[in-house]
């Protein structure tokens, strides 16, 4: 009893000292600092701190007190042109936070993941690796819904009517491809035609079906899948504007009618007042592009590969014969079956010091691939697939299979679909349909077939189902398997990786970390590049939207594949290298191809081909100067300070600032580049006291990035007017352009430190982090720090975390 009496003694004392500390520095710093925006009134980012007039108040909204602490650490508040506020003030106020949210954080709480169901990305590796079947049926799926920045977050994955329409559908397809292979023709056929887009227009409805990017040097590139180990004849017609050789077939007679006709047309379509068609030019037109044509084009090499590998290499003689002519080339091949990717092009055109230089009066390319045909397949492997060989694991050919293998393969198919060793009863339940299929007269092949369907559409395969507990607890070692394999894989464990979680090694000494860098560097890791780096850096975002062509007449979708590749590249390079992740801030080198260079200004860079170049820190160096980044945080007619200051803010920094009420003017765009600078019209802007609090945190960022245009060039005015590129922060640091601005990010490594460990986790985890989390985060910074900043000692301590490794239960035994 005097223990309970002592107890209650001491908290209420502690609430007491707690109160006159909030009296005393936290109510007169929230009056004088910050009740000018967050009132009961304004509301400034949906916040009223006025609600607050005691410690027993704020402690019933511990989030809100964390944000402010995080906000006045790093300087962001208060705002610029508010009072001068000391540090002892600062100090005040955040010890008092402090010991509000002191006992708060439950560091024993690992956290709770929602059953995920494979988002489309992990479904299509899956299947790809559990059957090993060439298709991707996950892209006819539903677009996966997104949270915390990613779209591997179990919350959000939710399962409609639709998508179990889908599901089903996938897996009867995919069962019966597994086990049957390919429906093929009974003889060689056209299995498609790829067409090159006609139009840069995104929004062009020829563009639409199999048209690949539009590229103005005429290059055509996609992926296709391929059905069957086979040869495969690619037939590649190419369509030249300014000269092949003459078609001897047509006679001048000829010539000249459809000359006429291509005259008369014109004149009936001038006579109609309809808009004419893009082909369709007057005889003053015709005559002017047949005089240009006379500078006959130089021949040119054209390749087609696949892979990489050269498939059709021949050269386009030009002449001066300026009809519209078409020729095409063939070749046939051995090719595996699998997604892989083609390109067709002329590798010198890649030099062109503008690519408008391919590009006729009417707008029309001069030189460029029409389409590509594959016909197939011939000579079709006589060995079974692939799939076959994973399935029906007793070795036997086709139509040779002994009733006792039935139950081997599908315990196997059990146990690897549902990534941990089944029960007697999943088994035996799925055997149960094998065998009925075979009393009702169909083959062996056919019951297991069947079976299989049943296990894609099994909640067991398509979510990652973890076994729930009263409390706390280790995930088993199957559970790890499956968290590491999808967080750098998106897919599911190897059969290295299941050993292991067999055997419960996974925990012993040293047998983690080797997985995890072994997994790394694995193929499959491109995982972190092309689903977490394009998550992160909003690379998807990349071409919905495109640059006005009018503005940007030189960007097209090669280009910005570019952007993107070379974005890719860098992020893969720092993985792979085990590189700092402050590079990330400021690298010294990067990737490019000669348009790509040429598009930034480097010297000294030719071709198709990508290359690592040095950089020397000032133009370019790090993500801030890739044209992907600064193309996604533009608008397509103009830069936008804000939106690049927002970027960095909040994919660097992790501290983005709220949204803007609803009632912002927009900005007035006259006048911009001819008697008004950027800079004049934000000013304007930021006098208006409901943006000031936003735009003073964002806007010294995006002036510091004003040196490069909307897609990333190079630039020393906007318009008219001279770039002044200086910012200066909240804090009262002042830069000058992109090199002085990635100074200061630079020293702000424990922020980007922070924040790429939170954004990593989240994505490791597949959930939202809570406050429990702050401890692992810091933790995980600190030691990061303190090993050089490395990448892997990134993934290493996530990997070890109590959240990846353990989870919280909601009281509920399985």
């Amino acid at each position: 009893m005097k223990s309970l009496v002592l107890t209650s003694l001491l908290v209420l004392t502690a609430l007491r000292a707690d109160d006159a500390a909030f009296q005393k520095n936290v109510q007169p710093f929230i009056a004088k600092n910050c009740l000018a925006c967050h009132s009961e009134k304004l509301k400034s980012a949906n916040l009223n701190l006025e609600l607050f007039r005691d410690t027993a108040s704020a402690a019933k909204q511990p989030e809100i007190w964390d944000k402010v602490r995080q906000k006045l650490n790093t300087g962001k508040m208060p705002p610029p042109g508010q009072p001068a506020v000391s540090k002892s003030e600062i100090a005040g106020v955040t010890s008092w936070i402090d010991g509000l949210l002191k006992g708060k954080t439950t560091e024993a709480d690992p956290g709770r993941v929602t059953a995920r169901r494979l988002n489309r990305v992990e479904y299509n590796n899956t299947i790809r690796d559990f059957l090993g079947v060439p298709i991707r049926p996950a892209d006819e799926f539903p677009v996966d819904d997104s949270g915390y920045g990613f779209d591997n977050i179990g919350d959000v994955l939710s399962v409609s009517p639709m998508l179990m329409e889908k599901y089903m559908t996938a897996a009867s397809r995919v069962s019966r491809l597994a086990v049957f292979g390919e429906s093929l023709p009974a003889k060689p056929t056209i299995l498609t035609r790829l067409l090159n887009r006609r139009s840069p227009d995104a929004n062009d409805v020829v563009s639409k079906g199999s048209y690949l990017p539009y590229s103005m040097r005429g290059a055509m590139y996609g992926s296709w899948i391929f059905p069957v180990d086979g040869e495969y004849e690619f037939r590649l017609r190419i369509a030249n504007f300014r000269g092949e050789p003459e078609n001897p077939d047509v006679t001048p007679e000829e010539r000249a009618r459809l000359a006429e006709e291509r005259r008369k047309r014109f004149e009936a379509l001038k006579k109609s007042g309809l808009p004419r068609r893009p082909r369709e030019v007057s005889p003053e037109e015709l005559k002017a592009r047949e005089e240009a044509a006379r500078n006959a084009a130089p021949p040119r090499k054209l390749i087609l590969t696949v892979d990489g590998a050269p498939v059709i290499t021949t050269v386009v003689e030009g002449t001066t014969t300026f009809d519209y002519n078409r020729g095409e080339f063939t070749a046939r091949v051995p090719v595996k079956a699998g997604e892989r990717f083609l390109r067709a092009s002329y590798p010198e055109l890649a030099d062109l010091d503008d690519p408008r230089q391919n590009i006729n009066p009417d707008k029309r390319r001069a030189l460029f691939v029409d389409y590509l045909e594959i016909v197939g397949p011939f000579n079709v492997s006589a060995e079974p697939p692939e799939s076959y060989k994973r399935i029906f694991i007793c070795g036997h050919a086709k139509g040779q299979h002994r009733s006792q293998c039935a139950r081997p393969v599908v315990e196997n198919l059990v146990r690897r679909a549902y990534r941990r060793t089944p029960t007697a009863s999943e088994v035996d339940a799925k055997l149960r349909l094998a065998t009925l299929a075979q009393k009702e007269g169909d083959t062996f092949e056919e019951g297991i077939r069947l079976a299989l369907e049943a296990i894609l559409v099994s909640p067991n395969f398509l979510f990652r189902v973890e076994k729930n507990a009263a409390g706390a607890r280790p995930v088993s070692e199957f559970e790890l398997a499956s968290r590491l394999s999808y967080f750098l894989w998106a897919s599911m464990p190897d059969e290295d990786l299941f050993r292991a979680a067999k055997e419960a090694r996974l925990r012993k000494p040293g047998v983690l970390e080797a997985q995890v860098r072994r997994m790394m560097a694995d193929g499959k890791a491109s995982n972190l590049v092309d689903n977490f780096a394009a998550q992160w850096l909003q690379l998807r975002s990349l071409g919905r939207t495109k640059p006005d062509p009018a503005r940007f007449p030189t960007v097209d979708d090669e280009l910005l594949d570019a952007m993107r590749r070379e974005t890719a590249m860098f992020v893969d390079a720092i993985i792979r290298e085990d590189r700092s992740i402050l590079d990330f801030i400021d690298a010294p080198f990067t990737f490019v191809n000669g348009p790509l260079a040429r598009h930034y200004g480097i010297p000294g860079v030719s071709g198709e081909e990508f290359r690592r170049v040095k950089l020397d820190g000032e133009q370019r160096s790090g993500l801030l100067t890739q044209g992907a980044i600064l193309t996604v945080s533009s608008y397509p007619t103009r830069t936008s300070v804000p939106v690049r200051g927002k970027w960095v803010l909040e994919n660097l920094l992790g501290t983005p600032p709220p949204p803007p009420p609803a009632d912002v003017p927009v900005l007035d765009e006259s006048k911009l580049g001819s008697t008004v600078s950027m800079r004049e019209r934000l000013e304007q802007h930021r006098k208006d006291p409901s943006c000031a609090p936003c735009h003073n945190l964002m806007d010294p960022i995006g002036f510091g990035l004003e040196g490069y245009d909307a897609v990333g060039a190079w630039r020393t005015h906007d318009g008219k007017i001279a770039i002044d590129s200086s910012g200066t922060l909240p804090d009262g640091k002042s830069f000058s352009g992109a090199s002085g601005l990635k100074q200061i990010l630079k020293g702000q490594s424990d922020a980007f430190t922070r924040n790429l460990t939170e954004k990593l986790l989240t994505f490791a985890l597949g959930r939202g982090l809570e406050r429990y989390d702050e401890t692992v985060v810091n933790d995980i910074g600190r030691t990061v720090a303190a090993n050089d900043y490395r990448f892997s000692k990134m993934v290493l301590e996530i990997v070890n975390s109590k959240p990846f490794q353990m989870r919280s239960g909601d009281g509920v035994k399985q």
